[in-house]
């Protein structure tokens, strides 16, 4: 007779295998899980440390300005710039639950919970423009690809229409602003300028003086920058002369930026900063390489739509005077699954709550009961899930 397998055992080594197999995929993805959490615990414990330095020097936490509003039921468009006029708050007052519903609940409370940002916005500096064509290329294709993963954002005409523009004027000398031809366009004027978390805890005339010196008397820079003095002689400064001596060589030069107060005593905590920071430069401030440029996980996910709204985010300032729309650079902190922390400090800034949105990539804002009677039993165990693996850190 011809020895071989029975079927049944056939069946049960192919279960065993199954099983085994289940049993590694399982370990392997939380091995995975465990690293970004301690990334992300990491981050969080490091970016307190700087802000208990900042606390020390200045007596309060970072006032970052708010760039919208904190309220929830304010309506947000596919970019999460919210409406001052208008309010959803229907929203909340949920019989049922599904995919629209959510992700439209979803983009005003992100938009409520970066009213007062982490990343610091700015013009990219000159030699740019490579990078912002590749871009906006991905941008482009990324629109039109129909990921299902993100159908409810890509599927915005709006979206679409912004991000097939590109970032150009038509002309090759202008790459990196966005078409200002297309009448499907809204972005008519852009926020040239962000001053979330970290252009209080980083250098931020070493950081941010790039791009055209025109952007420098822009309203918006000199309403969040009083003009300082040279402390190394004392004499006036103007923007465009800290500006050159940022971009100088010259040591001489460079100290005169570098010392200046509120500019040299970020220095006491930069080393906590130490490959932290997501930007798509490498940068080396007062010695410490701060930046995470070139790991692809510590950097926006190039997958990540809701990313590029805070990358290349838009607003409307009236006293506009600069007309074209420009792509802006960035940096930030991102938790271990590629997102944006989170930061909340009411005035007068003395208290604070640093959080990241966990795995699931959607929280709640800590300022928002959840007993309010605006929020249906259904909406309350919808925030349920996305609350339930944030990290959030408080304040001592």
């Amino acid at each position: 007779m011809k020895k071989g397998f029975t079927l049944v055992e056939m069946l049960i080594v192919v279960t065993v295998l199954i099983t085994l197999m289940g049993m590694v995929f399982r370990l392997g993805s939380m091995g995975s899980d465990s690293t970004r959490r301690n990334v992300t615990i990491s981050r969080l414990q490091r970016v307190e440390n700087c802000l208990s330095g900042y606390y020390a020097a200045f007596g309060s936490y970072p006032p970052v300005k708010l760039h919208g509003t904190r309220n929830i039921y304010a309506k947000a468009n596919s970019h999460g710039i919210q409406s001052e006029e208008e309010e959803n708050t229907d929203l909340w007052s949920w019989s049922s639950i599904g995919e629209a519903r959510e992700v439209a609940a979803w983009n005003q409370v992100e938009a409520a919970c970066r009213a007062q940002p982490v990343d610091a916005c700015f013009p990219f500096p000159d030699g740019y423009s490579q990078r912002i064509k590749i871009v906006s290329d991905a941008l482009a294709q990324k629109a039109n690809s129909g990921d299902s993963r993100y159908k409810a954002y890509w599927s915005s005409p709006e979206v679409k229409a912004v991000y097939n523009a590109g970032f150009s004027d038509a002309s090759s000398e202008n790459i990196g602003r966005f078409n200002p031809y297309k009448d499907d366009v809204e972005w008519s004027k852009v926020q040239l300028f962000k001053f979330g978390l970290m252009s209080f805890l980083l250098p931020r005339y070493l950081v941010m003086m790039n791009g055209d010196q025109s952007f420098f008397d822009y309203a918006q820079w000199t309403g969040n920058n009083t003009l300082p003095r040279n402390p190394l002689d004392d004499s006036e400064f103007t923007w465009n002369k800290i500006q050159e001596n940022q971009a100088s060589q010259n040591a001489e030069q460079l100290a005169s930026v570098a010392n200046i107060p509120s500019q040299a005593i970020t220095a006491r905590w930069m080393p906590n900063l130490e490959g932290v920071v997501a930007s798509e430069h490498t940068w080396n401030l007062f010695g410490v390489v701060i930046s995470t440029a070139g790991d692809g996980e510590q950097k926006i996910r190039s997958d990540n739509p809701a990313a590029y709204k805070s990358v290349y985010e838009p607003g409307d300032f009236s006293n506009d005077s600069h007309s074209q729309q420009y792509v802006l650079d960035y940096i930030t902190v991102l938790d271990g699954w590629g997102n944006e922390l989170y930061y909340y400090s009411p005035a007068p800034y003395q208290s604070y709550t640093l959080w990241s949105a966990g795995p699931n990539g959607r929280t709640f804002p800590p300022w928002v009961p959840l007993d309010s009677s605006d929020l249906s039993t259904i909406a309350r165990e919808r925030i349920s899930l996305w609350t339930q693996d944030d990290f959030i850190h408080m304040s001592n």
